[in-house]
C-alpha cells in the first residue's frame, strides 16, 4: 500500500493541520491549591503542567518560570506567565545541569505530574528544589478508531502504555517525541521508531508529513 494513504495521529486532543486526533491520556489535578511562598522560580517540563497550573490558580504569573523547551515557554507566555529561561534540549537531564550551570542557592519550585520520566530532584545539586505533585495521567479509550496503516505520534512514555492497552503496534510507523518515548516503544515494537531532530510535537508532525510523501 502506498505511502501517501498513511493517516497521521497524535495521541492527544492537540490540533494541528493534517492530523488526526487519537487522545489516549487526559490530565487530572490533584491539588487546589499551591504554596508559592519563598520561591524564586517555577520550573515547566510540560505544556500540561502549566495549564493545571493556571486551573489552580493565577499566583504563578507573578514568579518567573523556567520552560523545558519552547512549547512549554509559548503556554507559559500564552496564559500570561513570565519567562525566566528556556532550555535549548527538551530533556531534563539538560535541564537540570542549565540549571545549575546558571543559578546558585536559589530555591526553584517544580510543578510536576505525579509520573516522571526525569526526576530533577535527583541532579540539581547546587540549588534547592521543591517539588509539587499537581496532576496524574489517565488512560482514555477514544471513540474513533486508527484507520491502519498508520503514522502514530508518540508524546511520552504514558501515551505509549496507554496505546498498548487498546491498541497492537501492526500497521503503524511510531514517531517518539524524544529518547525516553523511543526506549519505552521498544518494548512493544520491532518496527523502526522515527525520532525528530528536537522533540517537540511540530517537529514529529513534519517528520511525519515528510515520511508520507
Amino acid at each position: 500500500m502506498k505511502s501517501e494513504k498513511f493517516k497521521i495521529y497524535l495521541l492527544n486532543n492537540e490540533k494541528y493541520a493534517g492530523v488526526e486526533n487519537y487522545p489516549v491520556i487526559s490530565f487530572s489535578p490533584l491539588i487546589s491549591s499551591i504554596n508559592l511562598r519563598d520561591i524564586d522560580y517555577l520550573i515547566f517540563t510540560s505544556k500540561n503542567a502549566v495549564r493545571i497550573t493556571d486551573s489552580i490558580t493565577n499566583e504563578w504569573k507573578k514568579l518567573p518560570s523556567i520552560a523545558i523547551g519552547e512549547a512549554t515557554a509559548n503556554e507559559i507566555k500564552k496564559l500570561g506567565g513570565k519567562i525566566e529561561y528556556i532550555s535549548n534540549s527538551g530533556y531534563g537531564e539538560n535541564l537540570a545541569k542549565e540549571i545549575d550551570e546558571i543559578y546558585k542557592n536559589k530555591t526553584f519550585l517544580w510543578l510536576r505530574p505525579k509520573k516522571v520520566v526525569t526526576n530533577l530532584k535527583e541532579l540539581i545539586k547546587n540549588n534547592y528544589l521543591k517539588e509539587e505533585i499537581i496532576y496524574e495521567t489517565i488512560c482514555n479509550k477514544p471513540q474513533n478508531q486508527i484507520k491502519k496503516p498508520a503514522i502514530v505520534i508518540f508524546t511520552s512514555p504514558s501515551t505509549v502504555k496507554c496505546f498498548a492497552k487498546i491498541e497492537n503496534f501492526e500497521n503503524i510507523t511510531p514517531i517518539a517525541i524524544g529518547k525516553k518515548t523511543k526506549e519505552a516503544l521498544e518494548k512493544y515494537t520491532s518496527s523502526k521508531i522515527l525520532l525528530p531532530k528536537k522533540p517537540n510535537i511540530k517537529e514529529c508532525i513534519n517528520l511525519a508529513k515528510q515520511f508520507s510523501n
